[in-house]
């Protein structure tokens, strides 16, 4: 039986993870950086053995068979979270007393899997499991924007739309529903967005209007990673890091202490890092037999690159700010987790062996 082992796919989460964990203990030093640093450590190793469990335990056929379970736990507690006091204006934490749980990213999750199983099942109703699609998409769009969180709003509908796209099986459909957002877009910006939420759209379009508001997280992140030059002032010598003029500079907006201490070279590694792992990510794809595969695949690589270019975008001011983390290198346990887990899937694609599927029953 023969086995092509896939040694790069880990190197490079581990490789981002250690990149991560530098970041941020400069980012967190003094007061934060023990309880923070600490947990972020404790997050990674944890994430690791996720992966390893995930890529080498788990049967692929498992999530296949709990994709309805997944997105009933995740009804569950994207609607239990809407009930618990807010935090920062916003209820997206639910407190397991050791550690937050963040049920949007376990809805992001529950999506791939469950797009996956549908889009890749036969001779049923083509166009009722379409519907069905969107019907539970629709139903995570609305309760994680009632926390309220827009930029995991826009990453679900972006995980719908793509994977409904690499299905080839809605062309029809996707160029109407194409059109219908279309025209629902400048709807939702007019009518349906918090007055903060407009703001932050409008900053990114003329900042100099907001500098003092909406846009001040923006043109602060521009103004450390600029005045990093080309090799960086150093670590822990940032001067905008140190003095804390970069609000969630731990966690939105950790790019900019990477671009102030390691300059443009610790910028565009980090940057070629996750080019290689979309990339390999991608790889494993387009070379999956399995239909269900093919499509989760697709979906995990659009959640990575929409997170890397919306969060680098954000804190060049090239994209609006939406609160977007960045994987392995933001703070954050549930993130780094199911960022890790969808790697250990992604894993599991790309073991080749004679006859895979039929021996272990991927079905």
């Amino acid at each position: 039986m023969k086995r092509r082992v896939e040694f790069l796919l880990p190197l490079i989460m581990v490789s981002l993870m250690i990149f991560g964990l530098i970041v941020l203990y400069s980012a967190t030093f003094g007061d934060r950086e023990e309880y923070l640093f600490g947990r972020q450590l404790v997050w990674v190793l944890l994430s690791c053995a996720v992966f390893v469990f995930t890529a080498y335990v788990v049967k692929r056929g498992f999530w296949k068979s709990i994709s309805f379970l997944l997105v009933l736990l995740s009804v569950v507690t994207l609607g239990a979270v809407l009930y618990l006091g807010p935090v920062e204006g916003s209820r997206r934490w639910i407190d397991l007393g050791i550690a937050s749980f963040q049920p949007s990213e376990l809805a992001k999750f529950s999506l791939i899997i469950f797009l996956g199983y549908i889009y890749s099942r036969e001779g049923k109703s083509k166009y009722g499991l379409f519907f069905l699609g969107v019907l539970i998409t629709g139903v995570f769009v609305g309760l994680i924007y009632l926390e309220p969180d827009l930029g995991t709003t826009i990453i679900v509908m972006i995980i719908w739309y793509f994977m409904t796209l690499v299905s080839k099986k809605y062309d029809k459909l996707m160029i109407a529903m194409t059109a219908l957002i279309a025209l629902l877009v400048p709807v939702v910006f007019l009518f349906g967005l918090k007055p903060y939420q407009r703001d932050r759209l409008l900053s990114f379009l003329h900042p100099e209007e907001y500098a003092s508001g909406a846009a001040y997280n923006t043109i602060q992140a521009i103004r450390a990673i600029g005045s990093g030059g080309l090799e960086g002032t150093g670590m822990l010598q940032g001067t905008m890091n140190r003095l804390g003029y970069v609000p969630a500079d731990h966690t939105d907006f950790i790019f900019s202490v990477l671009g102030e201490e390691w300059g443009f070279i610790g910028a565009v590694s980090l940057l070629i890092m996750y080019l290689l792992l979309l990339w390999r990510i991608w790889s494993i794809t387009r070379k999956t037999g399995s239909e269900f595969g093919r499509i989760v695949l697709s979906g995990i690589f659009a959640v990575f690159a929409f997170h890397v270019v919306e969060n680098v975008g954000m804190n060049l001011g090239l994209l609006p700010v939406t609160g977007i983390p960045l994987p392995f290198v933001s703070y954050g346990g549930s993130s780094s987790m199911i960022f890790a887990l969808q790697l250990g899937i992604v894993h599991s694609y790309s073991v080749k062996e004679v006859e895979y599927d039929k021996e272990r029953g991927e079905q």
